[in-house]
């Protein structure tokens, strides 16, 4: 299994904007992502949201909204910043 090579089950996250669709959902459990971390969970009510949340628990696998301690951040492509 490819995914054993790339993530630890324990030591994966990865952060998302938005809570995962189901399809994302089901590319995060196969790569044995252990816990995704989201920043809105605008689209909770609709089936799909509940079906990557049902299928994120069956998995095992966690899953928790950002506690952000800042409004935003500034981030530079020009390599002068660098």
């Amino acid at each position: 299994d490819w995914s054993s090579d790339v993530c630890s089950s324990d030591l994966c996250k990865i952060y998302t904007a938005l809570f995962p669709c189901n399809e994302c959902t089901k590319a995060i459990i196969q790569a044995g992502i252990s816990e995704v971390i989201y920043l809105s969970d605008k689209y909770e009510g609709s089936d799909v949201f509940k079906a990557s949340k049902f299928m994120l628990d069956k998995a095992g696998v966690r899953y928790r909204k950002v506690k952000a301690k800042m409004n935003s951040i500034r981030l530079s492509f020009d390599e002068k910043d660098v």
